[in-house]
């Protein structure tokens, strides 16, 4: 689902470091399609007032899972101290690795991550939603749409977006 323009004071996140800015949120959109996913990407492309634009990207999460699980990359929180006072039971889901009886306190849960690309070059926000596949380059839809629904909006990233020079 993409959202139009609206212009205001936002915060986009950077990994763990925070940012402010002035300016058009001109387009945002997910991949979640249901409330059944437990994992998704949400996007969204401002404008600052001073000419810059700025890419926030978030993988999001709702899987837990118990200490020691082979498929936990780094370290991740305990449920409760990520998420105080919630019930892993409502709108999280259990990797397999989550026997039919747990431990509530021991479970762990996935974290969003967070990535901002910050330019003053449109045609460098366009090259970063693409993505490689071995040596083959390609768009998600879900960057398709988020830089159609914001070219309508900006002339410079409409024509970075619409010419694009093969090499």
């Amino acid at each position: 689902m993409a959202t139009g323009i609206q212009h205001g004071t936002w915060q986009v996140r950077d990994r763990s470091r925070l940012m402010q800015l002035e300016g058009d949120r001109l387009a945002s959109v997910s991949s979640r399609h249901s409330d059944d996913q437990t994992r998704w990407t949400e996007m969204t492309l401002y404008k600052t007032d001073k000419g810059s634009y700025v890419l926030e990207k978030v993988g999001r999460s709702v899987v837990t899972h118990v200490p020691g699980c082979s498929e936990i990359l780094g370290n991740i929180p305990r449920f409760q101290d990520a998420h105080p006072g919630d019930d892993p039971d409502v709108g999280y889901a259990y990797h397999l690795c989550v026997p039919a009886e747990y431990d509530f306190t021991a479970l762990l849960v996935e974290e969003d991550r967070y990535w901002a690309v910050i330019s003053t070059e449109p045609g460098e926000i366009v090259e970063a939603l693409y993505r490689k596949q071995g040596e083959a380059r390609f768009m998600p839809r879900i960057s398709i749409t988020l830089i159609e629904e914001a070219s309508i909006h900006d002339e410079l990233l409409a024509s970075s977006w619409n010419y694009t020079r093969i090499i």
